[in-house]
């Protein structure tokens, strides 16, 4: 699209959007651009409109091509920044917030376009809000109903990651993530959307970030970061991870290193998570679970322990999407195009599917 054309359909909150995805404040926007900081501000509110030349510029700034900015694309998700579940408010700042939350728009502006070409799985996250107030019955009612509503196996959930996008979830790995925020979910757009970070080592504690996402999805319709949704949404992760009917049969009655690896391996947690289990189950006393974290402190530290899970779980839904439009003559090139982002911005958001092959039984 022309920047001729993109300011006669211009649409301020595309730009907010945009200038979130850059990370930029509404000052460092408008030095790169050459205008005042108030002129953003209104062209944002729709109070006014750029000119072609000033759209043009702020194209570039912002790093989308022109056609981004038209009011005739995907209306963004109604929550915002605020219906979006973060894990601490303390830990980020807003803009970083901000341009987390900008990314999993462009998510969903690939899935929208993906669209066109392909037929993704429809959404199908059960719903079960809690009050603040829930007792860990509930919690656990909540993950079992998950559990059949997705028909997983009652022990271990296997590649949850996988479960989430086969019910329509659209699940990335983003840069962005890594700062300090984890992972973090909406539901307020056309799709439920889940962003991990990429850079957590273990794979246990990726896996258990995105079953805490899940919480969120089916249990808090309005997001409250860093309230009593936090904690319960990891009650939700751990009773999905390590539901209580098998995990009292299986957790070591004192601190066995070598047990715990095992179970780790087989349930695809981590041993700090374990250890909080089979307290929290009463497996184990309180002196005892203390006992065992100031020996794990002492031999690998608050942040790393042993037996890693190295292999990450990794979105596959939107790379195979891009895949099967490909065999249509759908290039990358041209998803690229019609989301008006960089191909390496799609590639940051699509990723590769996996390039071992399948083995079949």
């Amino acid at each position: 699209m022309r920047a001729e054309d993109a300011a006669a359909a211009f649409s301020g909150e595309r730009l907010r959007l945009a200038r979130f995805r850059a990370g930029l404040t509404l000052r460092e926007l408008a030095e790169r651009v050459d205008v005042t900081h108030t002129a953003i501000s209104q062209y944002e509110n729709d109070r006014n409109r750029p000119t072609p030349g000033v759209l043009a510029r702020l194209a570039v700034a912002t790093g989308v091509s022109a056609g981004f900015f038209a009011f005739d694309r995907r209306p963004i998700s109604r929550g915002g920044l605020d219906g979006t579940h973060f894990r601490s408010l303390r830990s980020t700042t807003k803009q970083g917030r901000a341009q987390a939350w900008g990314w999993s728009e462009l998510v969903l502006d690939v899935a929208e376009v993906l669209e066109r070409y392909v037929r993704l799985p429809e959404a199908a996250v059960p719903f079960a809000p809690l009050n603040v107030d829930a007792i860990d019955d509930e919690l656990a009612d909540a993950a079992q109903q998950l559990r059949r509503a997705w028909h997983l196996p009652d022990g271990p959930v296997g590649h949850l990651v996988r479960h989430m996008e086969a019910n329509g979830i659209l699940v990335a790995r983003l840069e962005v993530a890594n700062r300090g925020i984890d992972a973090f979910s909406h539901s307020q757009g056309l799709r439920p959307v889940v962003i991990l970070g990429s850079d957590k080592g273990d794979a246990a504690r990726s896996r258990f970030d995105a079953a805490h996402e899940l919480g969120h999805l089916m249990c808090h319709p309005d997001a409250d970061p860093g309230g009593q949704q936090e904690q319960q949404a990891h009650a939700f992760a751990a009773e999905l991870l390590m539901p209580r009917a098998h995990l009292r049969q299986v957790l070591p009655r004192r601190f066995d290193l070598g047990a715990y690896a095992r179970l780790k391996q087989e349930w695809g947690v981590s041993i700090a998570a374990l250890l909080y289990r089979a307290r929290s189950l009463e497996v184990i006393s309180d002196a005892a679970y203390r006992r065992a974290v100031m020996i794990m402190n002492k031999h690998y530290g608050r942040r790393s322990e042993p037996y890693p899970l190295e292999r990450s779980e990794l979105p596959t839904l939107l790379a195979t999407a891009c895949s099967v439009a490909g065999e249509s003559g759908i290039s990358r090139e041209q998803i690229a195009a019609e989301t008006c982002l960089s191909l390496e911005d799609l590639d940051a958001i699509v990723g590769n599917p996996d390039p071992r092959p399948l083995v079949t039984v």
